[in-house]
């Protein structure tokens, strides 16, 4: 098997997108809130990894192995929804066990709050509000305040607006079941598949063609 070379994780690089598209989504990706999709927090924060050098991963189906958007045509924001995407790029709980599987550490920030000393750019918190054992949001560390704590930002968590550099909490959106975060390695390991779009297949069935 051949194994790739690591590449660095750029974190600020990460952040700047975040920033840079969280009031203004990228035309080059779905903006799925506007597509009625459930929101686009998931979308976008696979966005900005990707725009920090995270690689896509084409290894096949499933929690653990994919992590990819595929473009189909020109249109602005998929206008002509025919674009396919992995579940693990779309759903924070898919997310979450792809990128703590395949790239970071997970921490239980709700039990142990004191573990978010250890975040930095670029990491991802997901959360449960519904207390169901599944994470349904997650954002992205833009930032710190002045006590070194985590500022996070998230395209949308429908019906709420986009959000820029908020305590890591989200204390506005009431106390969540649970929050973990996922600290990213510095050097993402890319995986040595290429796409087979007949094996892999679009998070909305709708979409195979």
């Amino acid at each position: 098997m051949i194994v790739l070379p690591k590449q660095a994780f750029d974190r600020r690089a990460a952040a700047e997108y975040a920033l840079r598209h969280v009031f203004d989504p990228n035309p080059a990706y779905a903006n799925m809130d506007a597509m009625g999709a459930g929101g686009d927090c998931t979308n976008f924060t696979s966005q900005a990894l990707f725009a920090g050098g995270f690689p896509m991963d084409y290894r096949g189906p499933g929690y653990y192995t994919e992590w990819w958007y595929r473009r189909v045509g020109r249109e602005p924001f998929d206008a002509s929804l025919d674009d396919w995407w992995s579940c693990t790029w779309a759903l924070p709980e898919n997310q979450f066990h792809y990128l703590s599987r395949n790239h970071g550490t997970a921490y239980d920030v709700k039990r142990d709050p004191g573990a978010v000393r250890n975040l930095a750019l670029g990491d991802i918190f997901y959360y449960d509000w519904d207390g169901d054992g599944r994470f349904n949001h997650s954002s992205i560390v833009t930032g710190f305040d002045r006590f070194g704590r985590p500022l996070v930002s998230y395209r949308t968590l429908r019906p709420r607006s986009p959000v820029s550099n908020s305590h890591w909490e989200l204390r506005f959106r009431g106390e969540a079941a649970r929050i973990f975060a996922v600290h990213l390695a510095d050097d993402p390991r890319p995986f040595p598949a290429r796409p087979d779009w007949n094996r892999l297949r679009p998070c909305e069935s709708a979409r195979a063609r």
